[in-house]
């Protein structure tokens, strides 16, 4: 138990430490690929906390068995660092699906509105619902953040080329 609470301080301690980071420049700083698969809460098992904190999170609010199957699909939290927030930022997932092959989709968020400060900043691109079911799961990605129209950062899945 003690080994546990000592893990636990020494992330929270490097958590806290890498929160206090700032940036000169706009980049992205994390991808995290979280799926919801199934509309049944994961095993309480302290393993399974993360998918399941990550289920409650997408299913809350979800009050009938349809609203609760119409979420399960591919969430992509991207946490990035808003250098300017006087410039017009966008954030563009190109994608390929499982049932449409070699076509490159695409999802973009936009801030053509000045922000107030800048800062770290976490969006979700999510692929759930009918088109999903239709188009299958999120194969491969790259997420690009342009600054002006211009590119200044790229994360991509090891399969993307």
């Amino acid at each position: 138990m003690r080994a546990l609470l000592c893990t636990v301080f020494a992330a929270a301690t490097a958590a806290l430490f890498s929160s206090c980071t700032t940036y000169d420049h706009t980049c992205i700083l994390e991808v995290s690929d979280l799926p919801l698969k199934s509309v049944n809460e994961p095993s309480r098992a302290w393993e399974s906390a993360p998918l399941r904190a990550n289920a409650l999170y997408v299913l809350h609010g979800a009050e009938s068995d349809k609203a609760r199957r119409d979420r399960i699909g591919d969430y992509y939290f991207v946490t990035w660092y808003d250098a300017q927030p006087t410039r017009p930022v966008k954030l563009v997932m190109r994608y390929t699906q499982a049932a449409t092959g070699a076509q490159v989709l695409t999802s973009t968020i936009d801030y053509s509105a000045p922000r107030r400060s800048a800062g770290r900043r976490t969006d979700r691109f999510f692929f759930a619902g009918e088109e999903r079911k239709k188009k299958g799961d999120i194969m491969t990605w790259r997420i690009d953040v342009y600054v002006d129209g211009q590119s200044v950062d790229s994360k991509q899945s090891y399969l993307w080329e």
